[in-house]
């Protein structure tokens, strides 16, 4: 189910990638715009963040704007040929781990007010790029020969395997669960 959810069994070029990242992020910043009035680099951070942490709409955005690029990045990844499901949770985890540790030992945080550490910033700006840059395993080798099932332009389309987990989950729907049948 989450396959299908989050966008784990689908693929996204690079170009489609960095133009929906774009809009999303584009949107938001409008949004911020049109609520608060000011624009977030205006100069006066502090403001903006007291306006914004006291607006609703703009908190449910927000994680709206996180859910969204989640999916695309999950997207991404899979066209790249790697296992999204395994790929995001490190990269979450490591993440997590590098607020920890900034939070723990402020001596290795960016500067007094970052919450991340030189390394944790370092992989996500490599893994930013490389989900940018990368080339998709849909457009070399043996993978360009599958047939698409859409059957458009290759922006947005299916994985081709069927994910293991819908046919262990079609096995237990069935009756096949614990050795006996019937």
């Amino acid at each position: 189910m989450l396959n299908y959810i989050f966008g784990f069994n689908v693929r996204m070029g690079r170009l489609a990638f960095f133009f929906c990242s774009f809009v999303t992020g584009l949107g938001f910043l409008m949004l911020v715009y049109g609520i608060t009035g000011n624009a977030p680099a205006s100069g006066r951070m502090d403001v903006l963040l007291a306006q914004a942490a006291s607006s609703p709409a703009l908190i449910f955005s927000f994680y709206g704007m996180l859910v969204v690029y989640f999916m695309l990045q999950s997207m991404r990844v899979r066209d790249i040929g790697w296992d999204p499901v395994c790929v995001m949770a490190a990269w979450i985890a490591l993440m997590v781990l590098d607020r920890v540790i900034a939070g723990r030992f402020p001596e290795y945080a960016l500067t007094y007010q970052h919450t991340a550490t030189v390394v944790g910033t370092v992989v996500n700006g490599v893994m930013n790029l490389v989900l940018t840059f990368w080339p998709g395993s849909g457009h070399v080798g043996e993978a360009s020969s599958l047939p698409r099932e859409s059957g458009g332009d290759g922006m947005f389309e299916r994985s081709s395997p069927p994910a293991a987990s819908g046919s262990r989950v079609a096995r237990i729907a069935s009756g096949e669960f614990g050795g006996k049948t019937r």
